[in-house]
């Protein structure tokens, strides 16, 4: 829980900042990323184990097919995930995430051939990293996202791709 003296600005301020990158399938991908851990995240950073977060992501998606009238979109994702921390003490740990989410795009089309068919989306990613420092306030991570709309309108090209994130802890 959070403390009484926390201000609203205190609760609402993320845990960590990410920079992303990937690419799959003539789309290049860079993105920033903002999470937010729950109270029980203290504990897993010590004793490793398991920890639920909310992460919130922007991503500009440029396709590389040229010519092409559908060079880019926008993508906003919020996406609940757990997390798996090795346990231990160390400078350098292992850890797993997984998560499902939502995702909006700013155009249902990329590329000459890739349709989305609905801007909402959902999204669902796969990583795994290694976080170090002296607080283990650093983390690289490598993932596997696929989005796509579920079949809700067909087509339903989607895009799975590979990216690396760095991410920065901010409390």
């Amino acid at each position: 829980m959070a403390s009484p003296d926390a201000t609203a600005a205190d609760l609402l301020a993320p845990d960590g900042v990410a920079f992303t990158g990937g690419y799959g399938r003539d789309v290049a991908i860079l993105g920033l990323a903002f999470n937010w851990n729950f109270p029980r995240a203290e504990q897993v950073a010590d004793q490793g184990g398991f920890e639920p977060r909310l992460i919130a992501q922007v991503s500009y998606w440029r396709g590389t097919q040229r010519p092409t009238e559908h060079r880019s979109l926008w993508d906003f994702g919020l996406m609940p995930a757990l997390r798996w921390t090795a346990p231990g003490a160390s400078e350098t740990r292992f850890f797993a995430e997984a998560g499902v989410g939502v995702n909006l795009l700013t155009a249902t089309r990329i590329n000459n051939d890739r349709i989305f068919s609905t801007a909402f989306q959902f999204g669902e990613q796969g990583g795994l990293g290694l976080s170090f420092g002296a607080r283990n306030q650093y983390e690289l991570e490598l993932y596997v996202q696929h989005v796509s709309n579920a079949r809700i309108k067909e087509p339903n090209d989607g895009l799975t791709y590979v990216g690396l994130l760095f991410r920065v802890a901010t409390r």
